[in-house]
């Protein structure tokens, strides 16, 4: 007898659950857009590739280190927070887009979008 009355409750409980997801049907389902990501650059460690690239070679930051600075393919497009563009996510007159920096490279201080809040960046 017991064991008849947990089976018609366990029974009970499940068509209660059952009911209740079924409720639920009625809701959109969540749905979460990734945000797009850059596409990695890897910048050549030397003169030669660097030009052969359409790059910049010379001097670059406080140090002064010989380095490549490439044009960013995606240049112009617009973005919420750098990992979106090859280079800076720079800040434009929208407080929460700007657009992707036209080249990989950047020292000095810039107002870039990161999650989609402006804020002040300085590189050495």
């Amino acid at each position: 007898m017991r064991n008849r009355r947990l089976i018609l409750a366990t029974a009970a409980i499940a068509a209660l659950l059952v009911l209740a997801l079924a409720a639920c049907g009625g809701l959109p389902p969540l749905v979460v857009t990734p945000q797009p990501t850059a596409v990695t650059v890897v910048l050549p460690d030397n003169e030669q590739d660097c030009l052969a690239q359409g790059g910049a070679w010379g001097p670059q930051g406080r140090a002064q280190m010989e380095m490549c600075d490439l044009p960013a393919a995606d240049a112009g497009q617009p973005c919420t927070s750098s990992s979106q563009c090859q280079g800076l996510c720079l800040a434009s007159d929208s407080s929460s887009t700007g657009t992707c920096s036209p080249r990989t490279i950047y020292f000095g201080c810039f107002d870039v979008v990161e999650d989609g809040s402006t804020m002040g960046l300085c590189i050495d």
